[in-house]
């Protein structure tokens, strides 16, 4: 596997990351709940392929490969797991919506991606974190790099191992010289024509060093918001669940009564077949008597 493959894997993790309404029929949910599944575990995949990249490219960082070209790459391969970070937040919350009216293994399914995903990203972010620490620290005249030619001069040139030595001479001290034409120790015009060489080309690696940092501010990743939106994906969730489990625990106890009343019916009916038999043998008792007095009284 190559040092710069793309974080991006074999799909596009973005496709999914924008925000609809989730209607239509129970098909369509399925469907769309399955491509939310398979874009997320697609962009963890992805994010942790991203971060050995990181974790790799930090061990080059100041060694002869460290060239204008290496660190291009290494902010191409940040800024794309950067934006699958931020479209893969977006997915979780089109999933955190999508089953809210779900079943209990889709809402399983959901926080254990949800929970993936923030273990991957805390680990990327960390590592982003010491990449860029040792960035700035090996920023300074890299084989390959624009800052790094010889300079032209002899032993009046500066000489600049990396961004935080110190100059043989100030460029204070060679402006004062370039100023002082009557000095005894006036230079030659060859001399402050290198001079200013010098100092023009110590300028120009300041603003590059100063480029350089913004890009590499530029590139790390707000953790913070991210785990923020999170935490608000919970928090809805949350809230979905304790309304389900109030009605679940209404309809217990609303099954409860029925049941009571069910007994209570059951029981009454019982009483009332009783009274009733009791009813019907006394009449039948009753209608036996009279007929008996009858017939002895006709005899």
């Amino acid at each position: 596997m190559s040092l710069w493959s793309s974080p991006g894997g074999g799909r596009d993790a973005q496709n999914y990351g924008s925000t609809e309404q989730f209607g239509g029929s129970t098909r369509d949910t399925s469907q769309r709940y399955h491509q939310l599944c398979d874009s997320i575990s697609s962009s963890i995949f992805s994010i942790n392929n991203a971060t050995a990249t990181l974790e790799r490219a930090s061990k080059q960082l100041g060694t002869q490969a460290d060239t204008d070209a290496f660190r291009e790459k290494l902010h191409m391969t940040q800024q794309n797991a950067n934006l699958t970070i931020k479209s893969t937040t977006s997915a979780l919350q089109d999933l955190g919506a999508l089953v809210t009216h779900g079943d209990k293994q889709q809402k399983l399914q959901s926080s254990r991606l949800r929970s993936e995903f923030q273990e991957v990203v805390k680990r990327y972010s960390n590592l982003q974190k010491q990449v860029a620490t040792r960035q700035k620290y090996t920023m300074g005249v890299r084989p390959g790099s624009a800052a790094a030619r010889p300079s032209g001069g002899g032993g009046a040139a500066l000489q600049t191992g990396g961004w935080f030595d110190a100059p043989r001479q100030r460029p204070e001290e060679a402006t004062s010289l370039l100023d002082d034409v009557e000095s005894p120790q006036s230079p030659t015009q060859q001399q402050q024509q290198q001079w200013r060489q010098d100092l023009d080309y110590e300028q120009a690696m300041l603003v590059e060093r100063d480029q350089r940092i913004r890009q590499i501010e530029a590139d790390m990743l707000d953790c913070n918001q991210i785990f923020k939106d999170l935490a608000n994906i919970v928090h809805e969730q949350g809230a979905v669940i304790d309304t389900i489990e109030g009605n679940i625990e209404n309809t217990q106890q609303n099954t409860a009564q029925a049941v009571e009343q069910l007994r209570s019916a059951a029981s009454y009916q019982r009483k009332y077949r009783q009274k009733t038999c009791f009813l019907l043998v006394l009449v039948v008792v009753v209608a036996a008597v009279v007929a008996l007095v009858i017939y002895f009284s006709i005899k």
